[in-house]
């Protein structure tokens, strides 16, 4: 059991927390850690199944209710009552009823004024839910998911159980990266499923592991692991932003040697501007140049309903990704969750937003963390300023040597289609979309590919070969509404912005 989370659960115990609440579901694992923790003293469990029970014998007390299990610890005699403990599971769908809540505050008053009174709660949940008549007597405790030796032990328990003799010691390394971010009940589903395959594990697993990685983060609901297959050779244009994720890329890859000469752990970089303009391929195709998985933070799936819900999923996501480092953080459209704080905001965000700042400050981890944002005119300054990230990008609508860097990307990936010829005259194409995004060329380039495509098929001729030249995709040009036309006014604010901000330009 992680040392840390048995040393955190004994502090709140010393301290005389009233009401500590553990939000996992491997409930094994929590059990485990309470038993490591408060040893065999008078533990009480209650759960929808079996009622009231004592912890360690099983034993039922006889109370059936919630309510009246809560009620007897109440009215017991403080002087007789040795130091006691109530271990809660489950209880989301009675901790709103008004009895529970008040029997819960009584309680939890009583431990911090009656000194004879020594009853603590712990709650285990799924999921964080504390109703605000509760919620000052409330602290959370957060369990680590397993490091590297944990990882080491889990596995090497996993084969020793299995008999698996063809195992290779030396294939552990190679594991390690799709095993980190998972808890142990994970870690030990994933090897099952990877045995189930050949019988054994191998280093060839990691693709299978990956995929199953991939499926667990996502049924988490906070983070979800991307499979992204660009690079950045992928970007036409922004050869700063390019050079500057391949110079950071060169720095994680070596995180052992940093400490050596002073070097600063990268903390991540902060991508403004025009939408359609690249920056979440930047994104992506960052996982590559730094050979880490990408995990994506949507902020609006961490807001909950519940106090202190919303603040724990993003603890939550935070935990994930440095259990899962290095890995790249990316933080899509960060505007839409803290645009105005400090202003009309309300306290939850405002606490997400003071938690996040905090990581971004203090963090030590290998998680490269890259927030992008369409418009960061609204974001509070706290945000912008060295320190939270080593630099802001500016990305504006791509010049005309960008706009021929983009169709040559996109034309060079078609051309690589077995009946498909290019004969374009790329200066001419750039020439011919003045107020283009990346997404608009890509949008000519498809279309254009696509006609192509169809006049084929009524030819009849399904093996005939098509040419995609400058004349077609410049008289597709001519039909698309570019970005620049459609949202004329909010690309001409944003240009103003840019202009008068201090942002690195990604392009020169």
């Amino acid at each position: 059991m992680n040392t840390k989370a048995v040393s955190s659960l004994q502090k709140m115990i010393d301290v005389n927390t009233p009401i500590i609440y553990i939000s996992d579901y491997d409930f094994v694992r929590v059990d485990e850690l309470i038993i490591q923790t408060i040893g065999k003293k008078n533990v009480y469990e209650w759960n929808p199944v079996t009622g009231g029970t004592h912890f360690v014998s099983k034993e039922k007390r006889g109370e059936e209710s919630l309510e009246n299990f809560l009620y007897q610890q109440y009215v017991l005699d403080a002087e007789s009552l040795p130091e006691c403990f109530l271990l809660l599971k489950e209880i989301d769908d009675y901790i709103d009823e008004a009895r529970i809540k008040s029997m819960l505050l009584h309680i939890a008053q009583r431990r911090l004024y009656d000194k004879a009174f020594n009853t603590t709660i712990i709650i285990v949940s799924t999921k964080i839910k504390v109703p605000q008549e509760i919620e000052k007597y409330v602290s959370f405790l957060d369990i680590d998911l397993p490091n590297e030796e944990e990882i080491v032990a889990l596995v090497r328990k996993h084969i020793a159980i299995n008999h698996d003799e063809g195992f290779n010691e030396e294939d552990i390394p190679k594991l390690m990266p799709s095993l980190k971010g998972l808890t142990a009940f994970e870690i030990d589903r994933t090897l099952d499923m990877a045995m189930s395959s050949n019988g054994t594990l191998r280093a060839e697993d990691t693709t299978m592991i990956f995929r199953q990685k991939k499926q667990m983060v996502r049924q988490s609901g906070i983070l979800e692991l991307i499979d992204a297959n660009e690079s950045l050779d992928d970007i036409g244009g922004m050869e700063v932003l390019k050079d500057y994720l391949l110079a950071k890329a060169k720095v994680m890859a070596h995180m052992a040697d940093v400490g050596k000469y002073g070097v600063q752990i990268p903390k991540g970089v902060f991508i403004v501007g025009m939408p359609g303009c690249g920056k979440s391929l930047c994104a992506k195709a960052s996982a590559a140049a730094f050979n880490a998985p990408l995990l994506k933070l949507d902020m609006g799936s961490m807001m909950g309903k519940y106090v202190g819900e919303s603040e724990g999923n993003l603890r939550k996501a935070i935990k994930l990704a440095e259990a899962a480092a290095p890995c790249i953080l990316w933080i899509d459209e960060i505007e839409k969750a803290f645009s105005g704080v400090g202003g009309q905001s309300n306290d939850v965000v405002t606490r997400m937003f003071g938690y996040l700042l905090g990581w971004l400050q203090d963090k030590k981890s290998s998680v490269y963390v890259i927030a992008t944002a369409n418009n960061a005119d609204n974001l509070p300054p706290e945000l912008k300023r060295k320190g939270r990230f080593d630099e802001i990008f500016c990305v504006n609508l791509p010049s005309s040597d960008e706009r021929e860097a983009i169709f040559k990307v996109h034309l060079g990936k078609k051309g690589k289609a077995e009946l498909v010829v290019i004969n374009v005259d790329y200066k001419k194409l750039a020439n011919a979309t003045n107020g283009f995004n990346g997404a608009d060329i890509e949008a000519v380039v498809n279309e254009t590919v696509e006609q192509c495509f169809l006049n084929v098929l009524e030819s009849g001729d399904n093996n005939k070969q098509i040419t995609i030249t400058t004349d077609r995709l410049v008289a597709e040009a001519e039909k698309t509404v570019s970005i620049s036309k459609s949202c004329k006014e909010q690309i001409d604010k944003m240009k103003k912005v840019f202009d008068a901000s201090n942002f690195k330009n990604a392009s020169k």
